[in-house]
């Protein structure tokens, strides 16, 4: 990984000498010199590199080309943090104040002296380490043929790489089905909980997931839940997740109840109903007995279904299944569909035509290396994300032997993380940073993959360099080519995005959890400087203190708040010379409130950012500020590219904000009525990202921001509101790439949509939220049919009244792009099905209080033809809703939702063999009428899941 590390110095030194070329005049040469000698050294460190294992020599010239190459990035960012603060303190650019200006011209010579020396220092090292493995034979990568050079590139392909469990699922048939058998049993008590136990990777979770989404279980049972607990469980928190999912409609209860109450709630809704619950993922027999109350049930036909590697807590559960390697077979199998992911929609059993003429060999090896895997599933999937990037018999035969190297070398490590390092090696080298920096999230979390794109861009991880595509692409689209080979070598769990949506492949991202728990020890091995605290509860000042005191170089700090901080503990502790010579090093500081339903108070004085003055990331997530103001110094911190204030309480940005000349995200989402200074953002040049406030219009009053100069580059626009935001650059926004705003007025609409046709021809995004203050019924005919015939609005929710025009609207729907569309209080009165219908891309239809005011609705037989989802919701007036055959084909959920004259369901239903969810809520004569013995129950019979509440 030190390629990496040097690649990322290179490229800040080189932005620092585009940006601040006149300030580093007097040691311009030495950098320059300096960016050449590192150039150098990264041509040798590839072969150092595969060579590490070789000797101890090489492993120190490693971490010293590391520690150089961080050096080198401190001393050039150290230099230019001095001079923009020695600018704002003396007031250097006001040429009236002549004691100022001598002063800063003294202070910047000075920093300009020291920076000078340093920077010397280090070329002086680089020569010394480069000519040391030279004369060792460290080889220089550039003198290779040009079939190795090109190994080098990273051959990134825009195929999707979709993680279906179900299609990786082999073997275990029968086991599957005695499971299936044991959870359905009523008449055995002792079968109430079942316990599905083994090893880290060796396919726990993948079963539960079988025998949840089973058929039977579908139909045998009335409410599901499913919790991941992981190693930190919150009890609260747990059966909070069981209770919504088992008792929806009741969600909104759930904040007053005490802990004794909710339990009583659970164990009432277990008598009621037949539920299954899967805990996945149990490890304490603690969390099991603090659980337990609330499922052990006596005269309960409910299931617990948990998942769990501590052997102690099978012994609690009436049944045990112990899940065992798979057979040699069944891994041949497994790995044929890793390593030949394209052949799986054709027969699994045929090889690529690269391996034809090898297939008997192709398959004596690939089992030999099922059996040094131990037939382990997630080491076999790994291994196979490793495998699919090999196209000769030659190679699959020197994977085979890294794998007897890695698995039998003594060093005590588990097989499955053998198989991991191995394919964190095979990585190139830009990549291997991508994906330890994923280790700085919590166990399970899954995270949103565009805001990592955006995390390893601050962090100068991305780049163009490494691609075989133009420059035209941005760096949001390298990230994501980034993220689909991590996916591709199946390091990497992802959600992907709805096929309809263009330019998202990915919605979020994670680590499997054994991936995780060896990507934090190659992450202390590589030097990379990642320390996560867990506040559990008292000092955190101490907590912090003892962390970088500890002799570690921090560069990344996560501090994860599981409980609100004990201020009344705190006293000021004293601050060593390592601590605050280590904050000095952090490049990313993250402090995130895991605090179920509570914003936590800031720690402003502990947490000083004036003494993080290298900072290039900051996200402070759920907490309240000290007098609703950001802390002191955020201003200060001029290399920060990364700022998210996500859920937090603070009445105004301040102007020193402005100061902050790199940053490129700024993140505002779900901090309520954050006043943001209209010439704030016009100084932030290079900002691309931004992720507005939400307004109570109400409490603003004359308050308006002014979205105009400074905003040009900007990609994404989030939370845009028409009623305290003015878009006056709206027609320079050339390359917005992600828009959802609201819309509370008619010009505004009119203008935005007409700018979504004509000037934003990259967007690969768009919601549009039109709210109260648009007309349509007066005059606004022609706005409407812009907005449905729209080919670049992606999600669309209307919740102003539409009447009867939308009949006039047939023709414009069929150019529509839509794939998400919710009305709320349209009033329409006829026609509603029939239109809709015809929209090609719907995928999720909301039809909700009072959008449909009429008696009637119809689906015509090829009207939905890609719906999956549609919800009815307060709709007073229907009495009758019938779908022809060959209506909505591929529907896979409907929930009717309070219609209370909604006579029967209808028969049309029979043929969407796809339902798997019916969910009626409110409406206790239309639940009978599909309960078991009632008169519709024929039409929904094939239904899996028929859940009525």
């Amino acid at each position: 990984m030190a390629e990496a590390v040097v690649a990322i110095a290179i490229k800040t030194l080189g932005d620092l000498l585009l940006e601040e070329g006149r300030l580093l005049s007097g040691v311009s040469d030495e950098v320059k010199g300096l960016q050449m000698q590192l150039n150098e050294m990264k041509c040798l460190l590839e072969d150092a590199d595969k060579r590490q294992h070789e000797s101890k020599s090489i492993l120190n010239w490693i971490s010293e080309i590391k520690d150089l190459a961080y050096r080198a990035e401190d001393a050039i960012e150290t230099y230019a943090f001095h001079v923009s603060s020695s600018k704002r303190r003396y007031g250097c650019v006001n040429h009236f104040l002549h004691h100022s200006f001598l002063s800063c011209f003294s202070a910047q010579g000075h920093s300009l002296h020291q920076l000078g020396y340093e920077v010397s220092k280090i070329r002086s090292e680089i020569a010394t380490v480069t000519k040391s493995m030279q004369e060792y034979g460290i080889r220089n990568i550039i003198d290779d043929d040009e079939v190795h050079h090109h190994q080098n590139l990273l051959q990134l392909k825009r195929q999707t790489f979709p993680f279906e469990i179900e299609d990786c699922f082999v073997g275990r048939k029968d086991e599957l089905e005695r499971l299936v058998s044991l959870t359905i049993d009523q008449h055995k008590q002792q079968h109430r909980v079942i316990s599905i136990c083994g090893m880290g990777g060796i396919g726990k979770t993948t079963i539960a997931r079988k025998v949840y989404n089973h058929i039977e279980i579908k139909r045998s049972f009335e409410c599901f839940a499913w919790v991941c607990i992981s190693q930190q469980c919150q009890i609260r928190s747990v059966l909070e997740d069981v209770f919504k999912q088992l008792n929806p409609h009741k969600r909104d209860a759930i904040s007053s109840l005490s802990h004794t109450e909710l339990i009583g709630e659970l164990r009432q809704i277990q008598k009621a109903k037949r539920c299954i619950i899967v805990l996945d993922d149990l490890w304490k027999v603690g969390h099991w007995d603090a659980l337990k109350h609330a499922y052990l049930i006596q005269d309960s036909k409910s299931t617990i279904l948990f998942t769990t590697r501590n052997l102690n807590l099978v012994q609690l559960a009436g049944s045990s299944f112990k899940v065992g390697n798979l057979t040699v077979d069944d891994g041949w199998e497994l790995l044929k569909k890793k390593a030949f992911p394209h052949n799986n929609n054709i027969n699994i059993n045929i090889i690529p035509t690269d391996f034809a003429m090898d297939e008997r060999s192709v398959s004596k090896i690939g089992k030999e290396m099922v059996v040094k895997c131990d037939c382990l599933p997630l080491a076999i999937s790994l291994l196979g994300g490793v495998l699919s990037k090999k196209r000769t018999l030659k190679e699959w035969e020197l994977v085979n032997e890294n794998i007897k190297a890695y698995l039998y070398r003594g060093e005590g490590l588990e097989i499955i993380h053998g198989v991991v390092t191995l394919s964190y090696e095979d990585l190139p080298y830009y990549l291997k940073p991508c994906f330890l920096y994923m280790v700085q999230f919590k166990e399970d979390e899954f995270i949103f993959a565009d805001d990592l794109y955006r995390m390893w861009i601050a962090q100068g991880m991305i780049s163009h360099d490494n691609i075989n595509q133009g420059k035209e692409e941005s760096l949001m689209d390298v990230a994501e080519l980034y993220l689909s080979e991590l996916v591709s070598r199946c390091i990497v769990q992802v959600e992907v995005e709805d096929d309809a949506i263009p330019g998202h492949k990915y919605r979020r991202c994670k680590l499997h959890d054994v991936v995780q728990e060896l990507c934090f020890s190659l992450a202390k091995k590589e030097d990379l400087g990642i320390q996560i605290l867990d506040y559990q509860g008292g000092k955190f000042s101490s907590l912090l203190h003892q962390s970088l005191s500890a002799g570690i170089k921090t560069r990344y700090l996560d501090v994860h708040f599981e409980r609100k901080l004990e201020l009344e503990l705190e006293d000021g502790a004293f601050i060593t010379a390592d601590e605050a010579d280590n904050k000095k090093h952090v490049r990313s500081l993250r402090l995130v409130n895991h605090v179920h339903g509570e914003i936590v108070e800031f720690p402003h004085t502990i947490v000083d950012l004036q003494e993080f003055k290298l900072l290039k990331v900051l996200v402070i997530k759920r907490f309240n500020f000290a007098g609703r103001k950001l802390p002191r110094g955020i201003g200060d911190l001029i290399h920060l590219r990364y700022l998210c204030l996500r859920e937090c309480r603070l009445s105004e940005l301040p102007s020193s904000i402005s100061n902050l000349m790199w940053l490129h995200t700024l993140d505002l989402l779900n901090s309520r009525n954050v006043r943001v200074p209209n010439h704030v953002l016009k100084k932030m040049l290079r900002l691309k990202h931004l992720f507005l406030p939400s307004y109570d219009k109400e409490k603003m009053g004359d308050y308006l921001l002014r979205l105009d100069e400074g905003l040009d580059e900007l990609e994404t626009l989030y939370c845009f509101d028409s009623s305290v935001h003015e878009l006056k650059s709206i027609a320079r926004m050339k390359n917005l790439r992600c828009f959802a705003g609201k819309v509370c007025d008619n010009k505004s609409l009119s203008q935005i949509v007409h700018f979504i046709n004509t000037n934003w021809n990259n967007l690969r995004y768009c919601a549009v939220f039109i709210e109260h203050g648009c007309q349509f019924t007066s005059g606004g005919l022609m706005d409407l049919k812009k907005v449905l015939a729209c080919p670049n609005i992606h999600r669309l929710t209307i919740n102003v009244k539409i009447g009867k025009l939308l009949n006039e609207c047939g023709n414009q729907v069929v150019s529509s792009k839509l794939v998400h569309l919710t009305l709320s209080n349209c009033e329409i009165e006829n026609g509603l099905m029939e239109i809709l219908g015809k929209l090609p891309f719907l995928l999720d239809l909301c039809l909700s209080d009072k959008s449909f005011v009429g008696e009637e609705m119809k689906c015509r037989a090829s009207g939905f033809p890609r719906l999956k989802k549609l919800v009815l919701k307060g709709l007073p007036n229907l009495k009758e809703w019938r779908v022809e055959e060959g209506a909505m084909p591929i529907l896979g959920e409907i929930e009717i939702n309070h219609c209370p004259r909604l006579e029967m369901v209808p028969g049309g239903l029979r043929c969407i063999l796809n339902l798997q969810k019916l969910m009626i809520i409110g409406m206790p004569e239309l639940g009978k009428r599909v309960s078991y013995g009632g008169e519709d129950f024929d039409k929904v019979c094939h239904v899996p899941s028929v859940i009525i509440n």
